[in-house]
């Protein structure tokens, strides 16, 4: 294949990617994933504590709070959330986006332990005034006191627990046929169908305590005996339903959590700050061009085309494979255009001196490419190492930068 076919080749295959990236991120406001600090959302630091008193911390604990924290995080449906370990035992956690950072929060610290229990001869009155007063949307009662059962009252009226929610295979929200109400439908796992059915045909005619974390749910009488399935009722609107099956499904929490720090960042400041990081970077450049051309003149001019096409397939790629921008991030974008142009400096002033060594243009553009890439790929490997190592032993903030820069 000759030179001029193998250039041609090039050409079109540098064509393609350019169009092809360019309609990947167009336009930039729907195709652009943005992060915590350009488009708002909740930032929140979780302390792990133990449930209960003489409990300990473990990692295995931590691991474990880390998988539900990010299931129930996926439920929410926010995207691009980061969850990672701080100090051991503690969790930061950022979630771009959300609307409710409230309500969010909520789902995220709520253990979310699931209790089936027998109500105790003559604790029927009392266990209905709790019930009561939970479908009424109150969290005391009337002389000051949580909802929240104690362990010794829950024990006093409902006895010991029977079953937790780890029998569950799955649990959604949706509505009672007979009264329209919200309610929580749960099926059971293969096990769980067994010890449900075991536990509700040896107490026909009594009543089975739902209790989520320390507080009665619901009490229905048992009918018959119950095996694969079950419902939830008395959640109040049909977003607490959503909300309970969410934090079912996803398990309930080995530790308690407690929030240490959390910050909102308005979207507004988000907004300021991507569109100054974008001037930044179009000044960026712009100095850059204009340096190429009073300094390298025509070659400028195709440094020029370079880092248009450098720009394009650049960001085609990060937008491709999902890439959240972040502040860091557009840093490190803009020192990506100093590198690129580093990199043409370094096959331009090569040319140069094998042009002053008498050499034919040509010649000395093959060789001087050839000797420039040698040199800016190991400055570029060297560049790349020290990112990897960034994004590794790094938090969120220095991970984006670092990834933007690999």
């Amino acid at each position: 294949m000759s030179t001029k076919t193998k250039s041609i080749i090039s050409l079109l295959v540098v064509a393609i990617a350019v169009v092809v990236s360019f309609f990947t991120f167009w336009p930039l406001q729907d195709t652009t994933k943005l992060g915590l600090d350009l488009q708002g959302g909740l930032q929140v630091v979780l302390q792990a504590e133990p449930n209960k008193e003489g409990e300990e911390v473990t990692k295995e604990k931590l691991d474990e709070a880390k998988f539900i924290l990010e299931n129930r995080v996926n439920g929410l449906g926010v995207s691009e959330s980061t969850i990672e370990t701080l100090q051991g035992d503690q969790f930061l956690i950022q979630l771009p986006g959300i609307e409710d950072p409230e309500e969010a929060l909520n789902l995220i610290q709520v253990t979310a332990l699931l209790e089936f229990a027998i109500v105790q001869e003559g604790k029927d009155a009392e266990v209905n005034t709790l019930i009561n007063l939970r479908e009424q949307g109150l969290t005391t009662r009337p002389d000051g006191r949580s909802l929240d059962m104690t362990d010794d009252e829950q024990v006093e009226l409902l006895g010991e627990t029977v079953l937790t929610g780890e029998v569950l295979s799955d649990s959604f929200a949706s509505f009672d046929t007979q009264t329209d109400a919200p309610i929580v439908s749960f099926s059971m796992t293969r096990e769980g169908s067994k010890l449900f059915g075991d536990l509700t045909s040896n107490n026909i005619g009594k009543r089975l305590a739902i209790v989520l974390d320390n507080n009665i749910v619901s009490a229905p009488t048992i009918q018959s005996q119950i095996t694969n399935q079950g419902q939830i009722t008395g959640v109040g609107e049909l977003d607490e339903a959503k909300n309970i099956a969410l934090v079912l499904d996803a398990g309930a929490l080995p530790l308690s959590l407690e929030p240490v720090t959390n910050s909102i960042v308005g979207p507004t400041l988000g907004k300021e700050s991507l569109t100054q990081g974008l001037i930044a970077a179009g000044a960026g450049l712009g100095l850059v061009l204009l340096y190429f051309l009073i300094f390298y003149r025509a070659f400028g001019l195709l440094t020029w085309g370079s880092l248009v096409v450098f720009s394009i397939t650049f960001w085609g790629l990060l937008t491709a494979v999902g890439v959240t921008l972040t502040l860091p991030g557009i840093a490190g974008a803009i020192l990506l255009i100093g590198i690129a142009a580093d990199s043409s400096i370094i096959i331009l002033e090569r040319i140069k001196d094998e042009m002053r060594a008498g050499k034919t243009m040509r010649t000395s553009m093959e060789t001087g490419f050839s000797a420039g890439f040698q040199t800016f790929l190991d400055a570029d490997l060297v560049t790349f190492v020290t990112a990897a190592v960034l994004f590794y032993f790094g938090v969120s903030t220095v991970k984006g930068f670092a990834l933007i820069l690999m």
